[in-house]
């Protein structure tokens, strides 16, 4: 009696050139979630939830996203073609049940790009308003914000649109610059913390709005977790996809999660000498409270936190 085998990743039909890596594909997903929770979602959460309500809510989102990333990754390992969630929806359910969550896929992406888009020109804008470059500009503030964001998309999806080998690799490079200058600014807070352990007062109280107020951050923040779902998504132009999607999405969220407490913790020593608790001075930023703080952790602080924000928006 034969058994029907099941082909081999090399068998797969495909249309598209099989040439990301997983080096590639995992900073396609790094990079992905590697955003708007840092640059925009961490002082917003620090002032919402405090000190310790913006590590719990980091290391809770990531327990949450590991069991739907661990999903992912069984079927990505059964099923490794392009479309990701389309095609398990499409084999599971139907053609009529795939096509809603094809466009649901397709406008998460969408909303997500237009969110980091706004984090590159918010962190931009920002910082050339402060050293004095846009005085003579004579548009609005908030205007020159929009015209950036639409710049940086439309120079992205050019860059899409030549082809999976060069998004790959203007991926991987972005990604890789972003993440090397986010452990660089982790770095700098454990170091400040070695020779100044007084800083770690600033995590006193260490849930100064109560438990109920991580529910909210973690709502908010839980997109910043979700860039796995990219991977799947390459599984018709990924090398030896059956291992490789598992993998990558397995180590960037372990990249992610990590990189997310560290640079979080890194935030909140890194003020001291204001007038009011650290939390709350970071806090009362919001959006840009990460890049206040951080341009008092390190010098030339805030003109680092911009190189991030260009390399991991975009």
């Amino acid at each position: 009696m034969n058994e029907a085998r099941e082909p081999s990743s090399h068998a797969i039909k495909t249309e598209l050139s099989r040439e990301l890596s997983l080096f590639q594909i995992t900073m396609m997903g790094v990079g992905m979630m590697i955003g708007w929770g840092v640059f925009v979602g961490t002082g917003v959460t620090i002032g919402t939830a405090g000190p310790g309500g913006v590590l719990l809510t980091f290391a809770f989102n990531g327990l949450i996203a590991l069991f739907t990333a661990l999903s992912y990754a069984q079927l990505s390992s059964a099923i490794p073609r392009a479309g990701g969630a389309y095609n398990y929806a499409s084999i599971s359910f139907g053609k009529g049940v795939s096509f809603l969550v094809g466009w649901i896929e397709w406008f998460a992406s969408s909303v997500a790009g237009s969110i980091y888009s706004i984090a590159f020109a918010t962190y931009t804008v920002h910082f050339l308003a402060r050293i004095g470059m846009l005085e003579s500009v004579g548009i609005p503030l908030f205007l020159v914000e929009k015209i950036f964001a639409v710049a940086v998309a439309l120079l992205f999806i050019y860059v899409n649109y030549r082809g999976a080998s060069k998004t790959g690799l203007a991926g991987s490079i972005m990604t890789l610059g972003q993440t090397l200058t986010m452990a660089f600014i982790a770095m700098a807070g454990f170091w400040t913390v070695y020779h100044d352990p007084s800083r770690l007062r600033n995590f006193v109280p260490f849930l100064p709005n109560g438990w109920d107020k991580i529910l909210v951050t973690m709502a908010f923040t839980y997109v910043a977790f979700e860039g796995y779902e990219v991977i799947v998504q390459t599984g018709d132009e990924a090398i030896d996809p059956r291992r490789n999607l598992t993998k990558a999405i397995l180590f960037s969220l372990l990249i992610v999660v990590c990189t997310y407490l560290a640079v979080a913790f890194a935030t909140l020593v890194a003020v001291r000498g204001v007038d009011t608790e650290a939390w709350k001075w970071i806090g009362q930023d919001g959006p840009t409270g990460f890049g206040e703080a951080i341009a008092r952790l390190i010098p030339y602080g805030g003109i680092l936190v911009i190189v991030a924000v260009v390399f991991s928006s975009t």
